[in-house]
């Protein structure tokens, strides 16, 4: 599909997550800031445990309120709560910071309680007989942009300018772009609205609604994205950080080298998922569990840097086929009208069974810094059995 086939919408979507990409480098600033500032992993783990407990609620009651309000607001939304809660680690010194941080925490975990409207608005505005193809420029775009400027940002915050104070300042700038990425919402987004009246269902209502869903034509994509989601989580952005400083002696700068390493196997992998039939999807997946899970199991086994780097291409590549195929089958199975209750409801419901999981692999990595991976690895293996079944009923349906 080429890029001017895609809606115009689709099309200023993509451009905005491309525009996005560089700010996500905050995601391993942050952490990086919170260990130079004398924060032990663990003490990191038991933060953001405490900060999700908050944000369980949020995820349902957001996800059914934007299936009859305009999901362009809640996007809206997500960049004016981040760049708030940059603005607020900025300001964050001296006595102040432990209220400056934890407030920031909050308010970045509220934003995440909206992010399943990307996936509504991507299902609204995505062309339904071309998903697969449009979710490749949707992986493409975005990850092209983290290559271009992830080791620029490394470079300049771990080498040229590695202080706290550069830090800080960073995130100044990232919370100022941020809000002008809020006004290209404003601008250039469509309006969607999923549904246009309000029904009268009760939340409890839409509760045995959503657990109907679950347990019935989304019943093994559920149980599969819970275990190989909950591997991803035993290795959160902190975790990563702290293997790269703990057993490399790195900084910012290694951190960006490996990220950048993951981003451009995103792309590469794009060009491979392009030619491969959707339905092969579900082998796709199966091979691509097999190969990330190998490579997760070589970075417990904390091989030289260099090689690292090449396991982070070859574990992101798999990853993102993964991505392209498991999105795909959730939005083949459900309808536009369900989407964002789904995404929202299944976004609360995996908060609620991984909210301690910070302090679980806080843990892990306070034992061993590699360890979080041996756990990952058992996890992802664990999904294969799912997928085929899955495979078998697609195809017998």
């Amino acid at each position: 599909m080429r890029w001017s086939e895609l809606p115009r919408s689709a099309r200023y979507y993509i451009l905005y997550h491309a525009m996005v990409a560089p700010l996500l480098f905050t995601w391993y600033m942050v952490p990086y800031d919170f260990l130079e500032e004398g924060y032990t992993v663990l003490e990191l783990g038991i933060l953001l445990t405490a900060v999700n407990v908050f944000s369980i609620p949020a995820k349902f009651l957001v996800g059914r309120y934007f299936t009859f309000h305009d999901v362009k607001k809640g996007l809206l939304l997500i960049d004016v709560l981040e760049s708030t809660s940059l603005l607020l680690l900025y300001f964050a010194t001296g006595s102040m910071v432990p209220l400056f941080v934890g407030v920031s925490l909050l308010v970045s975990n509220v934003a995440a309680t909206l992010y399943p409207l990307y996936q509504a608005y991507e299902r609204a505005v995505y062309p339904e007989d071309r998903m697969k193809e449009a979710l490749v420029w949707h992986m493409s775009l975005p990850e092209a942009a983290a290559v271009l400027s992830y080791p620029f940002l490394g470079y300049v915050f771990g080498v040229l300018c590695p202080s706290l104070d550069c830090v800080r300042n960073g995130f100044l700038v990232f919370a100022a772009v941020d809000m002008m990425l809020a006004l290209y919402i404003l601008r250039f987004f469509q309006p969607v609205v999923l549904r246009e009246e309000e029904e009268n269902a009760s939340i409890l209502e839409d509760l045995k609604a959503l657990v109907q869903v679950l347990r019935g034509k989304l019943r093994l994509y559920f149980a599969v994205n819970v275990l190989y989601l909950l591997a991803w989580r035993l290795v959160p952005t902190f975790v990563v950080v702290n293997y790269i400083v703990e057993e490399y002696g790195g900084n910012l700068f290694h951190v960006a080298l490996l990220e950048a390493s993951v981003s451009l196997a995103t792309v590469a992998s794009m060009f491979v998922v392009n030619e491969i039939p959707e339905r092969h999807g579900f082998h796709t997946m199966m091979l691509s569990v097999i190969g990330a899970a190998i490579a997760t199991l070589i970075f417990y086994a904390k091989p030289p840097f260099e090689i690292l780097l090449l396991l982070g291409f070859a574990a992101r590549m798999f990853d993102s086929a993964w991505f392209v195929f498991n999105r795909n089958w959730l939005f083949k199975t459900v309808s536009r009208e369900e989407a964002a209750l789904i995404s929202a409801g299944v976004s609360a419901l995996n908060s609620t069974m991984f909210l301690a999981m910070p302090l679980v692999t806080g843990t892990l990595a306070a034992i061993s810094p590699s360890l979080p991976y041996l756990a990952g690895f058992l996890l992802m293996v664990s999904t294969l059995p799912l997928l085929l079944k899955a495979s078998k009923t697609r195809k017998n349906g």
